[in-house]
């Protein structure tokens, strides 16, 4: 069986939109019979009744059962973990997982388990495609700057986010009941150390360019402003997620930023970026000063919240139905 999970904090018009797209998915057909599915919602919030009777309304036109889990522990590795939790209770054998504020055309599914049973992958990542607002038609021109594309880690497939990505259950086992690391909760980077430490232990990756789902981005992170807050804490934390999640064959965190340091003069000599590269060295810049301020023990919290409680879950019917 396989579960879809997303997890949702406050934008019950972008779940609604989610929703929708996945009572258009195609799911794959086994010996004519299509793969046996349940959709788990985690609401990181459950304070707006608005939302489970939003779930409840599509339950119906999905295909499978619906399972809503409100998670009252901030932080998005708590909504996290409650998905991965739902889906080893209900029995799934894989999990897919995208973000409330994207949706995936019809054959998302499809093309993700395909690309496991190509390649005997444990874990598949997707590409996701920015959507901008209508009155910001030049960034389109920057999309990769928002984009999730493919990437290395020493050579090979490295899935490193949690915003469009199928996995074996089994593959996840050995973290545990928290597979994802509450220190990273409110700062982001968490999704980062889940992937690394799967790496280092072998899990298998792979990618499936055809498994692209598509992302709102709203005009308050359509600018290059945005770009630059976000690549400083990327920065920030990755010096965290580099000592929390070490890969073999690391130089560490303090050798890398140091060398970050001595790269960022020639850094256009060593970029992949070739058509804008001053506003990728103003982005390599901002990283720099995230991990900076890290090892200096700064750490930035981006999803930092004042409400705390305790997480609870409530099944809703049957029928088909984070960053």
């Amino acid at each position: 069986m396989i579960a879809l999970a997303v997890c949702t904090y406050r934008r019950p018009d972008y779940l609604e939109r989610l929703l929708r797209a996945f009572a258009q998915l195609r799911l794959p057909l086994r010996d004519a019979v299509p793969e046996a599915a349940v959709f788990i919602i985690v609401d990181n919030d459950g304070n707006d009744p608005a939302v489970p009777d939003l779930v409840a309304s599509y339950a119906a036109h999905l295909a499978g059962p619906v399972e809503y889990i409100i998670e009252r522990e901030p932080g998005i590795s708590a909504a996290r973990n409650a998905a991965f939790g739902a889906a080893r209770r209900l029995g799934a054998d894989w999990l897919a997982m995208l973000d409330d504020d994207e949706w995936p055309p019809e054959h998302w599914l499809e093309a993700l388990l395909a690309e496991r049973d190509r390649s005997g992958a444990s874990v598949v990542g997707g590409p996701v495609r920015p959507v901008f607002p209508e009155d910001r038609p030049k960034l389109s021109r920057l999309a990769r700057f928002w984009s999730v594309e493919r990437e290395y880690i020493y050579g090979k497939p490295f899935v490193f986010c949690t915003c469009n990505f199928l996995i074996g259950m089994a593959a996840v086992a050995f973290l545990g009941d928290q597979p994802f690391n509450p220190a990273f909760g409110i700062t982001g980077g968490g999704d980062t150390v889940f992937f690394r430490q799967l790496f280092d232990a072998g899990v298998a990756m792979s990618w499936s360019e055809d498994a692209w789902i598509s992302e709102e981005i709203p005009a308050s992170r359509a600018s290059v402003d945005w770009l630059r807050k976000r690549r400083y804490r990327m920065g920030n934390a990755a010096v965290r997620w580099e000592r929390d999640a070490p890969v073999a064959g690391d130089i560490g965190s303090v050798l890398r930023t140091a060398a970050i340091i001595l790269r960022l003069p020639v850094y256009p000599l060593f970029s992949r970026e070739k058509s804008d590269l001053m506003l990728a060295w103003l982005l390599e810049f901002d990283k720099l000063r995230g991990r900076l301020a890290a090892q200096f023990g700064s750490v930035y919290s981006e999803y930092a919240r004042g409400d705390a409680g305790a997480g609870m879950g409530v099944g809703i019917g049957a029928g088909k139905p984070c960053r």
